[in-house]
């Protein structure tokens, strides 16, 4: 069997949540290990392609030119239709092998987030070519939600997301890599927050941050129908179950379960005239992208 010299690519075609959707499986001989190949997967929706699922290595003894894959999906969820358990399997002499799995895949058309009971939607106040300003009421807090683009080299951008409230902002993703066949500018965001139990109450949330860009239909036909009624494919990049901010936040409600600490008097001080252990002590670093359910 002649050796890979060049990665070769299997594209399948499927539609998820009235949504058409592009799966491609790259195939990539490994260069230090004879009759391995690593595999990945891409998904392809509404003008933009990223990767789904890590990479996979395995051992060959068929020819990788000759490969066959089975794709797919579904779940129940809210909003309704957009939850997908993406499968892939390869065939080979009769054996299905899975090689990719995704539980948490949210894509769909036209989904009713309205649907989602007690969610805050986020609102679009400004936005330039590479930054995009929302603002929420979270907690009872106002808070902006700050979406920004970079371009990476042509065509690939990497996207970051933050927020700011009472002078006070933090980092909640970053170097999101997305491969865009439009222009920025052509993608918009839906970002909501559903309250959570906690006490004191008002001060945790679910936060969901979805992508949204035009339906893009290969019938001229039905693509001009699309534009008329303004419709849309969503697909949520990251969320987070444990988003804790609030304003005006009752702490004296945890009532016997509260101990407050008192403020020293001499506070702050300059580390430079009291050394803090803090400085000296390195914490590993975890990434901020978080998975998972609604």
């Amino acid at each position: 069997m002649e050796a890979l010299s060049d990665a070769l690519t299997y594209v399948y075609s499927l539609c998820v949540g009235g949504a058409p959707i592009q799966i491609t499986i790259g195939v990539e001989a490994d260069a230090d290990r004879q009759n391995h190949y690593s595999f990945s997967i891409m998904l392809k929706a509404g003008h933009i392609e990223r990767a789904v699922c890590k990479p996979v290595t395995l051992r060959l003894s068929i020819d990788p030119r000759q490969l066959e894959f089975s794709c797919l999906s579904s779940k129940i969820s809210l909003p309704v239709g957009c939850l997908h358990h993406l499968r892939v399997w390869l065939k080979s002499a009769g054996v299905d092998h899975r090689i990719f799995g995704d539980n948490d895949l949210w894509i769909g058309r036209d989904p009713d987030f309205r649907s989602i009971a007690d969610a805050s939607f986020a609102i679009l106040r400004n936005a330039t070519h590479d930054m995009l300003i929302y603002q929420a009421i979270v907690g009872r807090a106002h808070v902006s939600f700050i979406v920004r683009w970079r371009l990476v080299e042509f065509g690939i951008y990497a996207l970051s997301l933050d927020y700011e409230a009472g002078g006070v902002g933090r980092i909640l993703f970053e170097e999101y890599y997305l491969k865009l066949d439009c222009e920025p500018q052509t993608v918009s965001f839906m970002i909501y927050s559903i309250p959570a139990a906690s006490m004191p109450r008002g001060a945790s949330h679910r936060l969901r941050f979805w992508l949204r860009t035009p339906h893009a239909s290969l019938s001229p036909a039905s693509s001009a129908s699309s534009q008329m009624t303004e419709s849309y494919i969503y697909q949520r990049l990251w969320k987070t179950d444990d988003f804790k901010l609030g304003a005006y936040l009752d702490f004296v409600a945890l009532g016997s379960k509260l101990t407050m600490g008192v403020r020293d008097p001499y506070s702050p001080q300059s580390e430079r005239d009291h050394p803090h252990l803090l400085a000296f002590i390195c914490f590993p670093r975890h990434s901020q992208l978080q998975e998972s359910t609604l």
